[in-house]
Formats: structure tokens, sequence, C-alpha cells
């Protein structure tokens, strides 16, 4: 319920900021906002036509995430392309179904015509999913949307997760793009790396397996890792101050982390985490709290010195082999 409010409030919030400036908002009618903010983002999947979908499906993100590239027509149909295509017989390489954008509880893009590709994860009983299916979504509640509408940020009516929108880059075709992501996960065989901040280790880092095409449980399970570590937190009695031994030393205890992490990956060797992962503890100096989400498989000057690097963070990170 707390979910379904919050899913609700924010896209009453981003249906009114959708309508310009205030002055031109108060001139208009609830309803008229309402018809306005879905005319705008509307306007904004036809205007760049083709989107490619970051998607996680299961609130507890147990398959990691999967790319989409989606075409919009001006005639409420649209063509799918999935990374997860080969895993569905006898389905053609793109899909073609119907979908909407309307107002429900918020401003809403819906596929409202079974895709064999889009409703992969949500419908029960399908691609050996069992009676709950595997959990994902296709209604989603539109939060944002960039001004150069280049970015629409959106979340899954069931899950909460969040789905995010981009233009396909034109250098790309669908099926490229598509192709690309899969080689690129092909490519990075191993399953364990260790995990340094600037130049120290500090973690370590594995999966089940790594990618394999043949197999829908093991390719969603190479999405998942574990983050492992361990630091010491300082004791502190039930006022607050600092415990100490029987020489006047501080006393800690150690905490063991094992942390599943859900990824997905894009074009270039990119691997990204669902949300930003925050350090529990100081493993070294001032980790507590540092960030890091988005890797970059970067070649060595040997095969074994080949390696993901962090772009996106304070602290250089590195998952070393």
């Amino acid at each position: 319920m707390k979910k379904l409010l919050y899913i609700i409030l924010a896209g009453l919030a981003a249906a009114f900021c959708a309508c310009g400036d205030s002055d031109e908002a108060f001139d208009l009618t609830a309803s008229q906002r309402m018809d306005k903010a879905v005319e705008r983002y509307r306007f904004a999947l036809l205007a760049s036509e083709r989107w490619v979908m970051e998607y996680f499906p299961d609130e507890e993100l147990n398959y990691g995430g999967w790319v989409y590239v989606i075409e919009f027509h001006a005639d409420n149909t649209l063509k799918a392309w999935f990374e997860g295509s080969t895993f569905i017989t006898g389905t053609p390489p793109v899909t073609e179904s119907n979908y909407a954008v309307e107002f429900s509880t918020g401003p809403m893009l819906k596929f409202t015509t079974h895709n064999d590709f889009l409703h992969f994860f949500s419908f029960p009983g399908a691609n050996g999913a069992g009676y709950e299916g595997y959990k994902g979504d296709y209604e989603f509640t539109i939060m944002e949307m960039s001004p150069a509408f280049d970015e629409i940020i959106m979340r899954g009516i069931k899950t909460g997760n969040r789905i995010r929108l981009t233009p396909l880059s034109g250098e790309y075709t669908p099926e490229s793009y598509i192709e690309t992501v899969r080689a690129d996960q092909q490519s990075v065989k191993r399953t364990k790396f260790r995990v340094t901040a600037n130049g120290e280790e500090v973690a370590t880092i594995e999966r089940a397996n790594a990618i394999y095409p043949g197999s829908f449980t093991q390719y969603a399970a190479s999405k998942i890792w574990t983050i492992s570590y361990a630091y010491d937190e300082p004791l502190c009695d039930i006022a607050g101050n600092p415990m100490l031994d029987g020489n006047g030393e501080r006393m800690y205890e150690t905490i063991e982390v094992n942390d599943r992490i859900s990824v997905i990956n894009l074009p270039g060797n990119v691997m990204q985490i669902y949300e930003p992962y925050a350090f529990r503890g100081d493993v070294i100096p001032m980790l507590k709290g540092q960030t890091m989400r988005t890797f970059q498989w970067q070649l060595g000057a040997t095969s074994s010195s080949d390696c993901f690097v962090c772009t996106d963070s304070f602290f250089d990170f590195k998952l070393i082999p």
C-alpha cells in the first residue's frame, strides 16, 4: 500500500510538473493538465521513435537487468527486440503489439496486447516460469523526463523497480544493439574478481556462473553477483559510550558482509549495478559510504590483467582477476 501511494503521488507530481510554467498550469483544469502531460510523453516517445529500455523484473531483482529496444508508432503499435529472445521458441527476432500512454495512477506507459518479448517476465506459466511468472511488469508509471527528451524514468507498477528509456544511438540498428549486448557479456568469462579501492583490496565479488546462452536460468544467474568483505565496527555501551577492554583499548566487532548485487550489461563492455552500491564500513579509511555503480571492461597488457574499471566513483574502484 505504501508503494502504491508513493507511485500515485509521484505520478501526479510528474503530471503537473510536465505542464510547463506555473502560470499556465493554473489556467488549466485538472483534466486538461493530465491530458497535456500524457500528450507530452507520447510526443517524446514518437519523436525519438526507437528507445533502449533497461528493464529489471522482480521486486527482489533475482533475474538481473535485461535490454529491450522498442520502436513506437503513432497508431499505438510498437515493435520490440529483446536480449532474451533466444529463450522463446518459435518467435521471430522482432515482435509487434500495442501500447498506450494514458493517465491512471499517474501518467503511464502500458503494453496493452500480448507480446512474447515484453510480457516474457510477467505472464504466469510462460517460459518455464511457474504460476507466478518471473514477477515482471508491463505497466509503468512515468516518473520523470529530461528537458531534452533523451531520458525517461519509469517505475514498474508491481515491482516499483526503476526502468530507464533512452533513445537508440544512430550507430546501432535494433538488431546490432541487442547482439552487441549479448556478445559483450559472453566475452567476460570470469566468475570471481578482487575488488580494489585506490589500489588496495577491499572485497571480493563473484557469481554462480558466466553467461550461458543455452539456459535462461544460467543466463540470468550470470547477472547476479555477491560482494563479500569484512570490517571492524567500534562497540558502544547502551549509553553510546565507547567500550574498552581490560587494557583500556577500544573494543571492536568484526562485521561480515555478503550482499547480492543485480546488474545489467550494456554495449561498450559496460556492467552497471541496479543502484549505486555503498560500502557499509571502513575496510580501509574513508571507504564507508563510498559508492560504485558503473564498470567498463578494460583490456590490460595481457589477458590476465584485463579488469573492470569503475567510471562513476570518487574512489578508484576496480574488479581485478
